[in-house]
């Protein structure tokens, strides 16, 4: 398969993924109308430029490094994102009220047993207890993080909830998507992944 074909489809899959989340977004404002609560967060990207090469760097041929950045456990410990150096790692930005992310736990759930994904989730704008009731309550075993300001969810300029990013074995940025992921989509993805990493190791 030629590059140019591999970044058809890239972009291709990309606007298929856009426009199902469009979908969902007007599914989700329109059951939302009746409450206070709805799935948006209000954050500013103050990391715009580098929001706008991610998104190039899918079909560039040099990748989007995502550089490393702290992580707060539940328990106020501290690490940080490259220690999971050599997995397919989502991102996925969430809060326990948001009701997308309640049915796409689940998924995170069984795609964070596979050996080669490590589902990174970091709750934005909620406390530690509230977020460690919620996930013992769903027996979830993937690794959860606080975002109590919002920096990191400004920083990749998330602006509703759930949002997922995808990043390589290397920390290269492949994909942002904003929306609740199915199966389908999850596959989708992880499948226009392994096709570019193929393209570019055959260069």
């Amino acid at each position: 398969m030629s590059l140019i074909t591999i970044k058809k489809n890239a972009a291709i899959l990309l606007a298929v993924l856009m426009l199902l989340t469009l979908t969902a977004c007007q599914k989700d404002n329109a059951v939302d109308t009746s409450t206070t609560e709805t799935s948006t967060v209000s954050t500013t990207s103050t990391n715009s430029d580098a929001s706008a090469e991610s998104t190039d760097a899918t079909t560039e041929s040099v990748p989007f490094i995502v550089e490393d950045f702290e992580l707060t456990a539940l328990d106020g410990s501290k690490t940080n994102l490259y220690q999971y150096e050599g997995q397919t790692i989502i991102l996925n930005f969430w809060a326990t009220w948001c009701g997308f992310c309640v049915e796409e736990m689940p998924l995170l759930n069984e795609m964070d047993k596979r050996d080669d994904i490590t589902v990174v989730a970091i709750s934005v704008g909620e406390d530690a207890e509230t977020v460690r009731n919620y996930i013992e309550k769903g027996g979830y075993d993937f690794d959860v993080y606080l975002d109590t300001e919002g920096v990191l969810a400004s920083k990749f300029g998330v602006t509703g909830f759930p949002t997922s990013l995808f990043l390589g074995k290397d920390f290269e940025f492949f994909y942002s998507y904003p929306g609740m992921l199915e199966q389908a989509s999850f596959d989708s993805v992880l499948e226009a992944i392994d096709e570019i990493v193929k393209e570019r190791g055959a260069k």
